[in-house]
């Protein structure tokens, strides 16, 4: 026996008798895997390599918004719609959307013209860590969700009986030539040996382009008290949509709100569109001059600037629009 044959690849393909169809040299390559994985270097090396990947792909983490709008709305009708189109366009092509069983029923995949599932695994210590520094999440929490996704995900791939090739992220890693191999003949991709060399400087860990990109900033403040009324203001940086956010004292929930009120004074200050301010009252909660007040952003471990402090130290002023 060889070294090479017991060699840890981290590359497992499954064919399906994919060589038994009338379109067998036409392919839809589907990337997917859990969040925070590596599909966006997967992705990133089919592009490169030439495949179409969508119409409107994010060029940092290789993601289609099209494609990801319509299969999360689960809008079949669209969807037929636009894999006819783009047949039409390209013999074969594909897209990247993480956590795909979430969104899609694995038969579906079978509206797609010849599917060939690509599925990304990543060490899920390493997932939650990752999520924990970009989402702010907790990161045993992290590797409880991770563990159970990749299980999902694996049910997913395996009852879609189509083509499948699943890749280790930490191995591929390690074997750079050996991932542009194996997604070059699962997709039915011809290289150069030029463009293949070019290929490989795709497969990088820690690219600075995606970590900022995937890393989500919140910004905000608990501002004071107005006549038995809390305020303060939230904003997530490069988005519109309202922060929700949970109101604690002495560590129990008081309330989940969300910070969406408008306020002349955020606006002025390019906060958003200055809808992000938040306002509760609090008189009727029975609390104390020494409980303590914590604002937290819903679903993370980050908290506002001034959380943590007792309700009698925070500042009284009038809140602005009172």
């Amino acid at each position: 026996m060889s070294d090479a044959s017991v060699l840890n690849t981290g590359v497992i393909q499954r064919r399906s008798g994919a060589g038994k169809r009338k379109d067998a040299g036409k392919r839809t390559i589907v990337v997917t895997g859990v969040a925070r994985s590596g599909t966006s270097m997967v992705a990133a090396v089919l592009r490169s390599a030439g495949l179409h990947m969508g119409d409107f792909v994010h060029d940092v983490v290789n993601e289609d918004a099209q494609m990801l709008e319509i299969v999360r709305s689960n809008d079949l009708g669209l969807l037929r719609t636009t894999i006819e189109h783009t047949n039409a366009r390209h013999a074969s092509w594909g897209f990247k959307i993480p956590n795909l069983h979430a969104h899609m029923r694995y038969d579906s995949l079978h509206l797609f013209r010849n599917p060939h599932l690509v599925v990304v695994y990543r060490d899920p210590i390493a997932v939650a860590v990752r999520n924990a520094l970009s989402e702010h999440t907790d990161q045993l929490a992290g590797v409880l969700a991770a563990s159970a996704a990749m299980q999902a995900m694996t049910r997913f791939a395996q009852q879609a009986g189509c083509p499948l090739l699943l890749l280790s992220y930490e191995k591929i890693l390690g074997f750079p030539p050996l991932l542009i191999d194996s997604l070059a003949d699962f997709c039915g991709l011809a290289l150069a040996p030029a463009a293949r060399a070019a290929l490989l400087t795709e497969v990088k860990p820690n690219n600075p382009d995606y970590l900022a990109a995937a890393s989500r900033r919140f910004l905000g403040r608990i501002d004071g008290m107005s006549n038995g009324a809390l305020y303060g203001w939230c904003f997530e940086e490069n988005r519109i949509a309202p922060v929700r956010l949970e109101i604690l004292g002495d560590g129990h929930l008081l309330a989940t709100i969300d910070a969406d009120q408008y306020r002349e004074d955020l606006a002025a200050g390019g906060i958003g569109n200055g809808c992000h301010g938040f306002l509760i009252e609090l008189d009727h909660r029975k609390l104390t001059p020494a409980t303590t007040i914590r604002v937290r952003i819903a679903g993370r471990q980050l908290e506002l600037e001034n959380s943590g402090l007792a309700l009698g130290k925070l500042p009284v002023q009038r809140a602005p629009g009172r």
